[in-house]
């Protein structure tokens, strides 16, 4: 796109071959981009200065992001393996004999065990509307696949959140600069959003307090005026203990409750189970502390909560997220600019999904993956063997639960796996076919976000390098190798981005695709985030249209919905949830310790641990481990572990700190067993699933510990 703009460097202006860009990565903050263009090559990135939420920043690693387009590792041209499986021994082959194989592949499977024997698996590796989210689904539906369970993230938080507050995006992330009291809760949103951290930063800068509740000091914690560190999994009941102490001193908004809310004397009385005393011995949190937020939330009222994902990933996650989120409905914080809880806002976004996946192309009632699971489904001794595996968008050697059980059934016999990937990451050392896959700047798409309210047009701005295909391009050549005949499986990008979108929808009031082409985004028709109160009457999109402290859903005998599904848009149910807030305790065995697996700011997800310019600072696999507990274990800064349960085992280094509470420890989540040279995390980690939305548990991870070696 040829375009006047000013140079970011000189001030000067000049004319430029520029192109929006926005990041694809699995972030809340979801960046937009420059990409600047010169003789058919991209030869810098820099932050979109115009965009009302990112404002011209960018991580670390995305403002590297030139690396990794360039990178002499990346994936040129399809690659079969010929040696072993884990043996990284592949060659070179052509376009034609790659597709051909998998469609020799896909109709063995069919035709011996059904085409439910084939697996897609997939995740937001790719956030864009047109290669990610929905991109392999027409395609999967079309041959009767098997379905994918999206599980990682947010399946618990959003169901939870649906059934008090049904899909609303709550509260504006802009308008946190009106708040006078801001509670982050399980998150650090310095690394992991740091354009809402600043926003919030500026907030504290204006006299806005802050709260973080959090068992690690996080930079943001740091920078805290009170700091909670509960023990993990025991958030619901300090959340409910902060409610009891509001309602017993009459602090609640009696007004709000009557006219736009649901349940209170049930949920008022669930609550009362968990006074400060009872609460503190639960989540180690002090009374007198657990009483000062609970007098500064009554006294403040313009209170603003931000849930990090870490919530969730616990079997009592769920109930966390419905417990908080009854907070701001108990004090009437709704009724203020800046006052409410923010929620992932996917649902304002009105996607075609329908459009986009086409489930009616499949018959309803096809089996389903737990994709967190996938050790389990590739069970050479299941009932329903999976034949084929095909992977794109994610690495599921590191994502995936029970890390070593999964390295021994990818390396089964008989199973047929593709993986499409930029770079060769641990997923590849078992595939029989590397696909090459495109970078964001060698294709065009649609950027939805779940931090934010603003649409994302990326502009293809290079050509691909090597022989790599866009994610859209490779599923219209499987279909053509497949012989499939429907036309919609053939849709070019442009129709793609069209269909991508309800255009007519109300939030999309001024919001097209040529503002879009002009502008590089567009804020969806919500509402001014310094006038936004979206909750002020209720208007919550619940089956009442009130908050509802007790579910209607669940109160009713309704069951609630399990987990995002591929290539599914209507979900069918699952077990039934209790309709109040429920605290089951997650017992640690005698000598064992809870594991936490956070985020490391310099990686993301699966991605980045292969970063050269972020590869100093994420060599070593660290565990996290208070100084008490580790002079009790005589281990000392930088000593060898072993770290071990049922489930696996792991190498790590002692890293001896009081920024962890005691009891608990944590290893960062992220690194490739190809550079640590051994395994991660996640081979410590079960698949057993919450009691909401079928999410992850992996904070409920119990682990022992013992020195190897000797101290650094």
């Amino acid at each position: 796109m040829l375009r006047l703009l000013k140079d970011l460097n000189s001030g000067e202006t000049m004319k430029a071959n520029v192109f929006f860009s926005a990041c694809q990565h699995d972030c809340s903050d979801n960046c937009a981009i420059l990409s600047k263009i010169d003789s058919g090559k991209a030869v810098s990135v820099q932050g979109n200065p115009d965009h009302t939420f990112t404002r011209g920043t960018l991580c670390g690693k995305v403002s590297n992001y030139l690396e990794r387009v360039y990178s002499k590792d990346r994936i040129l041209y399809p690659m079969a393996r010929v040696g072993q499986k884990g043996s990284s021994s592949f060659e070179r082959v052509t376009w034609e004999e790659a597709l051909n194989l998998i469609r020799d592949k896909f109709t063995e499977a069919i035709e011996r065990d059904g085409s439910e024997s084939i697996l897609p698996y997939s995740y937001l590796g790719h956030q864009g509307l047109l290669n990610g989210l929905h991109c392999g689904d027409r395609f999967f539906n079309k041959i009767g696949a098997a379905i994918g369970e999206r599980t990682f993230c947010n399946s618990t938080a959003s169901k939870a959140f649906s059934m008090v507050a049904g899909p609303t995006g709550g509260l504006d992330p802009e308008s946190f600069k009106h708040s006078r009291l801001i509670i982050i809760w399980g998150m650090n949103l310095l690394s992991t959003s740091i354009h809402h951290g600043r926003i919030v930063l500026d907030a504290v800068k204006n006299g806005a307090k802050l709260v973080v509740i959090d068992p690690i000091t996080t930079s943001i914690a740091k920078k805290a005026d009170i700091h909670l560190r509960p023990r993990p999994g025991t958030d619901v009941v300090l959340a409910l203990s902060i409610a009891n102490f509001i309602i017993q001193n009459n602090l609640a908004d009696g007004e709000y409750l009557e006219n736009h809310t649901l349940g209170f004397p049930e949920f008022s009385e669930r609550a009362n189970n968990y006074d400060t005393d009872t609460a503190s011995e639960i989540t180690g949190v002090l009374k007198s502390e657990i009483e000062r937020v609970g007098s500064l939330i009554s006294e403040e009222k313009v209170v603003a909560i931000r849930t990090g994902v870490a919530l969730e990933r616990n079997a009592n996650g769920g109930d966390a997220i419905r417990s908080i989120a009854a907070l701001p409905a108990l004090i009437g914080a709704w009724r203020y600019v800046g006052g409410g809880i923010f929620q992932h806002p996917q649902g304002t976004f009105p996607i075609n999904r329908r459009k986009l996946a086409r489930p009616d192309f499949a018959e309803a009632g096809r089996r389903a993956v737990n994709l967190f699971d996938l050790a389990e489904a590739l069970d050479p001794d299941a009932t329903k063997p999976i034949s084929c595996l095909f992977v794109y968008n994610s690495n599921p050697v590191i994502t995936s639960a029970n890390q070593t059980k999964l390295l021994a059934n990818l390396s089964k016999h008989g199973l047929f796996t593709v993986v499409s990937e930029v770079f060769y990451t641990d997923t590849c050392d078992f595939a029989d076919l590397i696909l090459p896959a495109t970078s964001q700047l060698e294709q065009d798409d649609l950027m939805y976000s779940w931090g934010h309210f603003n649409l994302q047009l990326n502009q293809k701005a290079i050509e691909p390098i090597g022989e790599a295909v866009s994610n859209t391009e490779l599923f219209r050549r499987l279909s053509q190798a497949l012989d499939l005949d429907d036309d919609e499986l053939y849709q070019t990008d442009a129709e793609l981005l069209i269909n991508s979108m309800d255009w007519g929808h109300p939030n999309m009031l001024g919001v097209s695709l040529e503002k879009l082409s002009l502008k590089g985004y567009a804020r969806l028709n919500v509402g001014d985030p310094d006038k936004r109160t979206p909750h002020l009457n209720g208007n919550f999109h619940t089956p009442s249209g009130k908050f509802e402290f007790v579910s209607s859903l669940s109160k009713s005998g309704g069951q609630m919905l399990p987990a995002f599904r591929q290539c599914v848009i209507d979900d069918t149910v699952y077990d039934k949830v209790d309709p109040l807030p429920l605290y089951a305790p997650v017992k640690t065995p005698p000598g064992a310790f809870t594991l936490l697996s956070p985020k490391h700011r310099n990686l993301l997800n699966s991605g980045y641990a292969n970063s050269k310019s972020m590869q100093a600072s994420n060599s070593i696999q660290k565990l996290f481990i208070n100084s008490f507990d580790a002079k009790n274990l005589g281990i000392e800064q930088g000593r060898g572990l072993r770290v071990f349960n049922s489930v696996g085992e792991l190498s790590a280094v002692a890293h001896v700190t009081n920024d962890i509470i005691r009891g608990v420890v944590a290893i960062y989540h992220g690194f490739w067993r190809s550079h640590i040279g051994g395994n991660t995390v996640n081979a410590l980690v079960s698949s057993s699933p919450s009691r909401i939305g079928k999410g992850i548990t992996v904070n409920d991870t119990k682990v022992w510990i013992e020195p190897i070696g000797s101290s650094e």
